[in-house]
């Protein structure tokens, strides 16, 4: 298989989203004069997973999500540090400062930039991922940054792949197109069916569910192998 253009999911595929998280979490209760616990930061994952597949599946928008999540939270464990509005903001800010990339990134980005397209497709929010990139000083890799929220729709969606493939001029056949990413559904279904080949970044070993990439890695360093 010829691959001209790799297109890359950023949380928890470069960025190391669910570390983020954690700590921008514990920071925000802290800001608002409250202390995060293991327990809360457990209800937050679950509640953050359920609000963001309304997302994905189209039920919710980004601008509902915001503060969603967190109105949800504050009703699981019984109070509020502030409105989940307010919260949200505070968190996002937090995000950006906290984020961090994975150690091999810059290795395999320097590597694989001079022969390949390279693509950020992710379904995060406007106000954050950029910034998050510019942060890390990455985003300079990147042909076209592809951001659900900026565009109002989101992966799986075939529309969001329908915008990133044509996001580069003179985009190459589908079938020389990659996507990377750790989401089985979001970024490996979505690729699928859009025409794409995959490449499914599965650090912790989760089962497919019947969706099967045409690479499986467990860091997206071993990416230099499957390229060649």
């Amino acid at each position: 298989m010829e691959i001209k253009w790799l297109m890359f999911d950023a949380d928890n595929t470069l960025l190391d989203f669910s570390g983020a998280s954690k700590l921008s979490l514990w920071q925000t209760f802290e800001d608002y004069g409250h202390a995060c616990t293991p327990e809360i930061y457990s209800y937050y994952k679950t509640v953050n997973g359920r609000v963001w597949t309304d997302f994905e599946e189209g039920r919710i928008t980004a601008k509902v999500l915001r503060p969603k999540r967190f109105e949800d939270l504050f009703e699981v464990i019984g109070f509020a540090p502030t409105t989940p509005e307010n919260f949200s903001k505070r968190y996002l800010e937090n995000l950006i400062v906290k984020s961090e990339m994975y150690a091999d990134v810059p290795e395999l980005l320097a590597k694989i930039k001079p022969d390949y397209h390279l693509s950020i497709i992710t379904n995060g929010l406007k106000e954050v991922q950029r910034a998050r990139l510019s942060k890390l000083n990455i985003d300079q890799y990147f042909d076209s940054i592809i951001v659900s929220d900026e565009i109002g729709v989101a992966k799986p969606n075939p529309q969001y792949f329908e915008v990133a493939y044509q996001s580069i001029p003179q985009p190459p056949p589908k079938e020389q197109v990659l996507v990377i990413g750790d989401n089985i559904k979001s970024d490996i279904l979505g690729g699928q069916q859009y025409g794409f080949h995959t490449c499914w970044v599965n650090a912790l070993k989760k089962p497919n569910q019947g969706i099967v990439p045409d690479f499986e890695v467990r860091s997206v360093i071993e990416l230099i192998g499957i390229l060649g």
